[in-house]
């Protein structure tokens, strides 16, 4: 209940004759209702699944392109979010070396860091039970133990092991399943009730690129939209210089119907890309991470907004806003401070840079 998913309702299950025609036409009425538009027949014998829309929808797929709404395109969205790393752009792997830092160890001196030293305990049985199919002890060495079997340890087996309890007698052999480690950590990993948990499975992580979205944080949908074969994530990933080249040429690539829908939003666009350019930031990207950017950085980009917001009688206080700016763009750092000033603003700034102390109405010292 707490994750997004889908659920398949079974309407009807009949053989098509010329008799059935009105109950399949009523069939088809319910699934479309239930299926907002989308509904799908499998034929009896087949697991093909065939999938009819009355929207935008990739027969083989069956992706549905809904009506597009901002939200489609956020990644702080459940509609547009990659469903796999849920708008993050990165993942939690479980990751075979600090799972198995030393291969010269052996499973009973401790090599699996996660199961420790051997014990009399249902998961060391069963290790055994795999040694004795690819012919490994527990004291074998890691290094020695074939491949095939050292992927059984990690990712488990469909196959039922015979447990050989010796400290119990023979009589107690028995069979049952294996899962693997990375699949105990993985579950550790979604479903810890405590954060000590979580904790203990994340030390045996390393994140990771997701690899349904490529980083790029939004969804299949999302992304097959695109304009001049560019599509959202693309715009994102490139710096605000090139990014600002791309809008004004733009038209170029659209119909007399396009440009005129788009004439608006493309010179809000600019405008406010202009904003970001005027305070030195045309090498950064629309995709940059938050927590990467100087303190000088995120007070530009506050600054840009500040200007496009157009308020007036409003007092900013600015700390180094010069930080990290190379010195051929302070002239544009200070054009930007005296739009400010002259919309009727009072600006405070906390300044070291020689430029920016000259160009000021008044110093403290």
């Amino acid at each position: 209940r707490y994750k997004t998913h889908d659920i398949d309702v079974v309407v009807d299950k009949l053989v098509v004759n010329e008799k059935d025609e009105k109950r399949l036409r009523e069939s088809v009425k319910i699934a479309m209702q239930q299926g907002d538009g989308v509904m799908m027949i499998m034929e009896k014998g087949s697991d093909v699944v065939r999938y009819f829309s009355r929207q935008l929808m990739c027969p083989t797929t069956g992706l549905a392109y809904s009506d597009p709404a901002p939200y489609n395109f956020s990644f702080n969205t459940p509609k547009g979010a990659c469903p796999t790393c849920k708008g993050l752009g990165v993942i939690n792997r479980v990751d075979i070396d600090k799972i198995i830092p030393d291969k010269h160890l052996s499973i009973a001196q401790g090599a699996i860091v996660p199961l420790g030293k051997e014990k009399n305990s249902l998961v060391f049985w069963q290790l055994s039970a795999i040694g004795e199919k690819y012919g490994f002890t527990l004291h074998t060495p890691i290094e020695e133990i074939s491949a095939e079997g050292l992927d059984e340890i990690l990712n488990g087996t469909t196959e039922q092991l015979r447990i050989r309890n010796k400290s119990l007698g023979e009589s107690t052999n028995y069979f049952t399943s294996y899962e693997g480690i990375i699949h105990y950590i993985e579950m550790e990993q979604e479903n810890s009730a405590t954060s000590s948990e979580q904790k203990w499975a994340n030390q045996f992580s390393k994140t990771v690129t997701c690899p349904t979205c490529g980083g790029s944080r939004l969804n299949a949908e999302a992304l097959s939209y695109r304009i001049a074969d560019k599509n959202i994530a693309d715009l994102s990933a490139m710096d605000l210089t090139e990014l600002s080249q791309w809008v004004k040429g733009v038209s170029a690539h659209l119909t007399e119907k396009q440009q005129k829908i788009a004439k608006e939003i493309l010179k809000e666009i600019f405008t406010r890309l202009q904003f970001l350019l005027n305070v030195g930031l045309g090498y950064l990207s629309l995709n940059r991470d938050t927590a990467s950017l100087s303190g000088g950085e995120s007070q530009r980009i506050r600054l840009g907004t500040q200007i496009g917001s157009q308020l007036v009688n409003v007092l900013y206080i600015l700390d180094e806003p010069s930080i990290g700016l190379h010195p051929r763009d302070n002239i544009k750092l200070i054009d930007t401070l005296k739009k400010l000033r002259d919309l009727g603003n009072s600006i405070i700034v906390v300044e070291h840079d020689e430029d920016i102390m000259k160009a000021a109405d008044m110093i403290i010292d």
